[in-house]
């Protein structure tokens, strides 16, 4: 009988992928071409798929910030749904442990880690299986898989937005990460660095809060009303994450600022609270159900064929335009 090597040597593709197509792997993503030419080798070398008992996958799951957290930015819950959905159709077994500690003596055959973790966490982890994938943040690729947002290409969009409506004074508002170990976001230095390389750099513009939270928006939009009452607003702000937006808003209509009048915001995520505030946010929306997809999809396949090599995948993302940032008629 042919075997996974011999299908793929002719088809000329990898092992991995005839095997998932011959597996019929829900999880898998491929043209019907593909499938097509794939089964077709295999029925033309007389391939017969080995009975094997049926192997369900124990998978830990790890989340770097707390339930109340969780709960103040929606995002997180989100990315949680989707792995649950994901792993779902792809029969693991998802294991939800509240600490990293907490699976020190369990037996999983991989991991979800969601968020930011401290240096004694990932040594553990990495004591647990080399089967990994991180979700947001890669903290060493030499050792770990990740899928993350593509920030730095949405903080660029934001920035070639705003200059295609010729305003050039462009403020940022963001916040800490949650874990004190990394407390630096990407989309602040994102935006520090493509400003900065365009000339438009004014720190006095930046606004960095203490969480990714409505209260802190609210607190730092407060704060810019403050600031700014003897200088003129900028014509604009990205703002790192939606739930920031929000409470922005609810301070800038406190104070009788007008968006997007007196000034104009793009933000990040797209949550569903998005579109029904006032204005309806302008936002990238990220597709939290394809960072789950993508996520269990990489760890089976690191399961399944081990490989020294690791990979680190960032995901693009869509504009979704409202009033905060009206787009322009071509």
């Amino acid at each position: 009988m042919a075997t996974i090597r011999e299908i793929a040597a002719k088809a000329g593709f990898s092992s991995a992928t005839v095997s998932r197509i011959l597996n019929d792997d829900a999880t898998f993503s491929t043209s019907e071409v593909t499938r097509a030419k794939v089964l077709k080798i295999a029925r033309e070398l007389n391939y017969h798929q080995p009975v094997r008992q049926h192997q369900q996958f124990k998978v830990g799951v790890f989340f770097s910030i707390s339930p109340q957290q969780e709960l103040e930015d929606s995002y997180y819950s989100d990315v949680r749904r989707s792995l649950i959905l994901a792993a779902d159709a792809a029969d693991m077994q998802l294991l939800f442990y509240p600490k990293v500690e907490d699976a020190r003596y369990k037996t999983i055959d991989g991991y979800v880690a969601v968020g930011h973790f401290s240096v004694e966490d990932l040594a553990s982890m990495q004591q647990f299986s080399e089967n990994n994938i991180f979700i947001d943040v890669n903290p060493n690729p030499d050792a770990f898989n990740a899928i993350q947002p593509n920030y730095e290409h949405m903080i660029h969009r934001a920035v070639n937005e705003f200059q295609k409506k010729h305003l050039n004074r462009i403020g940022f508002v963001g916040a800490r990460y949650w874990n004190a170990y990394f407390p630096a976001d990407p989309r602040t230095t994102y935006f520090e660095s493509y400003m900065r390389s365009l000339g438009l750099f004014d720190e006095s513009l930046m606004f960095v809060g203490e969480s990714f939270s409505v209260s802190t928006g609210y607190k730092v939009g407060l704060k810019i009303v403050d600031s700014l009452k003897d200088h003129p607003l900028p014509q604009g702000f990205i703002v790192s994450s939606d739930p920031l937006s929000v409470g922005l808003l609810q301070a800038f209509n406190k104070n009788k600022i007008t968006v997007p009048d007196d000034t104009q915001i793009i933000s990040i995520n797209d949550i569903s609270i998005a579109q029904f505030v006032s204005p309806p946010l302008t936002t990238f929306r990220i597709d939290t159900h394809e960072i789950g997809r993508l996520a269990i999809d990489i760890l089976k396949d690191t399961i399944l064929f081990p490989n020294a090599y690791k990979r680190t995948v960032a995901l693009n993302s869509e504009l979704i335009y409202r009033d905060s940032f009206p787009r322009i008629e071509d």
